[in-house]
């Protein structure tokens, strides 16, 4: 449980789409699924790597209720495209295992069948004859390329990339600081794992899939498929939680698709919690050694950051993330001399792809880590060291290419060591040291977030006033528990000065919405809420001119109260929505706007997290005493869902920081394959939590915001870690890295001999 002081803002009230969830009136996938729907059980690879002779499936497909077995060859599906850059041909991905297997999990074949229980048990049957092959188990053993997951493609890197500013050489330096920093795999371990339902008609195929971007789904469907779009429906109903790990593609949507087309009938597929855990996508993977070199007084001149990670068995979904943390690699700091090198390998596990913060926490662990060595081989402070390289004027823009917007980044330092009472602290501290009790630390996790997407994305938004005077808005945004339904509906409410119940909010549908980016990468204010409030706007004064005809008054005169457009100074009188829609069709006209804002630029919130902890010597248990989180996000349009936010992703980042890793064996045979193996933050885990609020508005839309959604699993990790190596400073702890579990931090301290 948090209990949370916020130094920053009050309640907005209730979320409006919260009632009808708890009352159980919210339609998740597994709620529409309807009598006479085929379910699906796929058929999974036990090995890691292997040569697959054949598959048998004459057994299963005469089993009760089974209607039909499906291996690669039977349904005609293209392969997945790579999503590296430059595109890895040779590294597709195929929809069902078709020569060979590369990881535990990987779906060899599905079994249709009238129930769950019926397909599942017929998969059991099917005979899958496999003939293993050497395991590439870790990234640095994918390297040398002996064991080659494609042969054709001659390597298993995916791709490389290196940055260098100009203009340093061989300098030597007074102070140089170079640590290894490891972001092990992590699972989104959402309530509502994945699924999808499809339901086919004369031609056409109605899809049910709790999806960040139903329209690029639609297109990526329709391009493997070979079905016009035209011919999809993607349609998301309520999602519980996403994390990322619902805005991509899977071989399992293609294999539901096409039996379902293939049958005609509706056939569904609701993901395992085991299937999960086990086939993935998983996110972080990557491994930093990060060098800081400088002067004595604790000035960075140079930092060398070389970066391997992994995408899994195959460069699907999580290719693209380790460039994403080559972009933010440097922070909020103003180093001089940048060289960074970036390379990204295929290994015999599942495949990667986007978790929370996709790619900035992986950065942001590193070069807080690095900053704190740093620090001490300087013997400096750290927060002073901070506050010695922070990029003081903004906008900047970096080594790689970033132009950081908007912000004070040495103000939320000082909040932050303020909030927490970092002088009380080290006066305990020394006491402890002292007396030999257990020992406190404090660590400090400054970040930057790349926030919005490709600098090019925009997003789609649609406000009508219907003849009734009712207000319609659409959005390509996608709810999936952030609260979007209440924020647009109130912020068109208070652009029509209308009553929020008079709002109505459509979103999640292709054949209602018209384009849509999705909800990703912490976008979704910054960009549909912008796109929403400008059409509003649009709606509005379109409006305005419209009163003033039938007032005969100037639009300049006119004054919008309570859902009337008044003169200024009369407010007798007055034209409302209904009657002004109702003019509007009379001239043939409609008040409507539709926009797709692209504002061309990014946004990069920021924030200091600063974590107290104390560490049991004679267990290495630690225990999180403290914990403060000083954001800026811009303008914060409703407070509570920011807060919402902000809790939500502290959460898991505290379980990135003490509990979770998804592990594999040198068999690359998965050793965390239930919530028994892989443990998650509960409501067990207390905390005192103090939020502090900057606000400097982002320039680059009309409403000021950032990203929000992110903030905690990019700063929190970072703070925990340092705060862990601060209290354990006189033990010399040397890459003691997450997760911070007893049983490491225990040997950290005693060694492995005792």
């Amino acid at each position: 449980m948090i209990t949370t002081t916020n130094v920053w803002g009050e309640s907005s009230g209730r979320r409006l789409e919260d009632e009808r969830l708890i009352k159980g009136e919210g339609g998740f996938l597994a709620n529409l699924v309807g009598q006479g729907t085929l379910h699906c059980a796929f058929v999974r690879s036990p090995l890691a790597h292997a040569v697959i002779r054949r598959v048998e499936t004459d057994e299963a497909i005469h089993l009760p209720g089974v209607v039909a077995v499906y291996s690669a060859g039977d349904l005609g599906l293209a392969p997945i495209p790579g999503d590296s850059d430059p595109p890895a041909a040779a590294m597709s991905r195929p929809p069902l295992a078709a020569d060979r297997v590369r990881y535990v999990g990987e779906p060899i074949a599905v079994v249709v069948a009238r129930t769950v229980a019926e397909a599942t048990d017929a998969a059991e049957s099917v005979f899958v004859d496999l003939e293993p092959l050497p395991v590439v188990a870790t990234p640095e053993t994918a390297l040398d390329d002996r064991i080659l997951l494609f042969p054709d493609a001659g390597t298993n890197v995916v791709a490389s990339r290196q940055i260098s500013t100009k203009g340093e050489s061989s300098v030597r330096y007074e102070v140089v600081a170079s640590v290894e920093v490891p972001s092990p795999r992590l699972s989104a371990v959402t309530i509502e794992p994945i699924g999808i339902l499809v339901l086919p008609g004369h031609g056409f195929l109605d899809i049910w899939c709790g999806h960040q971007t139903p329209h690029r789904l639609r297109d990526q469907l329709s391009s493997i498929l070979g079905v016009p779009a035209s011919g999809l429906r993607v349609r998301v109903p309520e999602v519980g939680g996403a994390f990322g790990l619902k805005g991509m593609l899977y071989p399992e949507y293609l294999v539901v698709a096409a039996a379902a087309a293939k049958l005609d009938r509706a056939v569904v597929w609701l993901q395992r919690r085991q299937e999960q855990l086990i086939g993935g996508t998983h996110g972080r993977a990557q491994n930093h050694v990060i060098e800081l070199a400088g002067d004595r007084n604790g000035r960075i001149r140079r930092a060398r950051v070389t970066s391997l990670a992994e995408t899994g068995a195959y460069p699907h979904n999580g290719s693209i993330l380790p460039l994403i943390s080559q972009y933010v690699a440097t922070g909020l700091y103003d180093i001089e001399h940048v060289e960074l090198d970036a390379t990204i390998v295929v290994t015999n596990r599942a495949p990667t792809g986007s978790y929370r913060g996709a790619g900035r926490p992986e950065a942001a662990l590193a070069i807080e880590r690095a900053i704190d060595a740093f620090a001490a081989a300087a013997s400096l402070d750290p927060a002073e060291v901070r506050r010695r390289n922070f990029i003081q004027s903004l906008p900047h823009r970096t080594a790689t290419g970033a132009l950081y917007d908007s912000g004070d980044y040495e103000a939320a330092l000082d909040m932050a060591l303020e909030l927490i009472d970092e002088k009380s602290i080290r006066v305990e501290q020394a006491r402890r040291r002292d007396a030999g009790a257990d020992p406190i630390g404090l660590g400090i996790g400054a970040f930057i977030e790349r926030a919005g997407g490709p600098i090019d994305s925009g997003e789609w938004g649609r406000v009508s006033v219907e003849e009734d005077g009712s207000v319609v808005v659409q959005t390509g945004s996608i709810p999936m528990g952030q609260g979007i339904e209440t924020v647009w509906r109130r912020l068109v409410a208070s652009v029509l000065t209308v009553e929020v119940e008079q709002v109505t909010f459509v979103a999640g549908d292709t054949a209602v919405v018209d384009s849509g980016g999705g909800s990703f990468g912490s976008r979704s204010a910054q960009l549909g809420a912008s796109a929403a409030s400008r059409s509003a706007v649009a709606v509005r004064e379109r409006a305005r001119h419209i009163a003033a005809e039938a007032l005969e008054a100037a639009p300049v005169d006119l004054i919008l109260l309570e859902g009337k457009f008044v003169v200024a100074g009369s407010p007798g009188s007055g034209i409302g929505w209904a009657e002004l829609a109702a003019l509007a069709r009379q001239k043939g006209e409609a008040l409507v706007h539709e926009e797709m804002f692209v504002p061309n630029a990014q946004t990069f919130p920021y924030g200091v997290h600063a974590a107290l902890v104390e560490v049991e010597i004679a267990t290495g248990v630690v225990h999180l005493q403290r914990l403060v989180a000083v954001d800026d996000c811009g303008v914060v349009l409703d407070p509570m869902i920011v807060a919402g936010q902000l809790h939500g992703s502290l959460m898991q980042g505290l379980g990135q920081a003490l509990l979770e890793e998804i592990r594999y064996d040198d068999t690359g045979q998965p050793l965390t394959s239930t919530l028994m193996d892989y443990l998650i933050p509960s409501a067990s885990m207390s905390f005192p939590l103090i939020a502090g609020r900057l606000f400097s508005p982002a320039p680059s839309n009309p409403l000021g915001v950032k990203g929000a959604g992110e903030a905690g699993c990019i700063g929190a990790p970072a703070a925990v870690l340092n705060a862990v190596h601060d209290a354990l400073a006189p033990w010399n702890p040397v890459n003691l890295g997450l997760p911070l579990t007893p049983c490491k931090v225990w040997t950290a301290i005693h060694g492995t001999r005792e």
